[in-house]
């Protein structure tokens, strides 16, 4: 992960640092279980959604840029450090109560 954004109300969003097709094979708004591993050898589990953001380009005139990044929801994670792995565990079902 290059880096985490907070984002008031919403979590953290988690920015991957490969611009590469990495969460294109998931489908957007799912749930995911993930297992975050700390640069300093800790580890946390939580929960995350799938997310397609757009930013915009360094040079004028031409298209933003889109890619898909993860929303942590879990509460009591507040930020996340550069370097911290990501795996995603495994889906939740949306519709659980």
């Amino acid at each position: 992960m290059e880096k985490s954004v907070s984002l008031t109300g919403l979590g953290v969003l988690l920015l991957p640092q490969q611009v590469g097709p990495l969460l294109q094979d998931f489908d957007l708004y799912t749930q995911w279980l993930v297992h975050l591993v700390f640069p300093n050898g800790s580890e946390a589990k939580a929960t995350a959604s799938i997310e397609e953001i757009s930013r915009p380009s360094d040079s004028p005139g031409a298209v933003a840029v889109e890619k898909r990044a993860l929303l942590l929801t879990q509460e009591g994670i507040e930020s996340v450090p550069a370097g911290t792995l990501v795996y995603l565990r495994e889906q939740q079902d949306p519709f659980a109560i």
